[in-house]
């Protein structure tokens, strides 16, 4: 079966706007569903259909990077 994927978006005004994209994967749509029941997260998660794989991005330059290949330099402004 193919994966189901959620997102959560994070923004942090400390030093500038900073937005993060939260990618999780599930094994099938059941094991997404039961996560999605689970507490508050129905109401912090959405379906994900853009096509990242799962993980942590930042928006930087029109468009989501991966954070765990960016530079700990070049994530710092971003």
């Amino acid at each position: 079966m193919p994966k189901a994927f959620i997102e959560n978006w994070k923004v942090s005004h400390t030093l500038g706007t900073k937005e993060r994209k939260i990618v999780k994967a599930f094994a099938d749509r059941d094991a997404m569903h039961r996560f999605l029941a689970t507490g508050d997260n129905a109401l912090r998660w959405r379906e994900h259909t853009q096509g990242l794989k799962a993980g942590t991005y930042a928006y930087a330059g029109g468009q989501w990077h991966n954070v765990k290949h960016l530079d700990a330099s070049v994530l710092a402004h971003v």
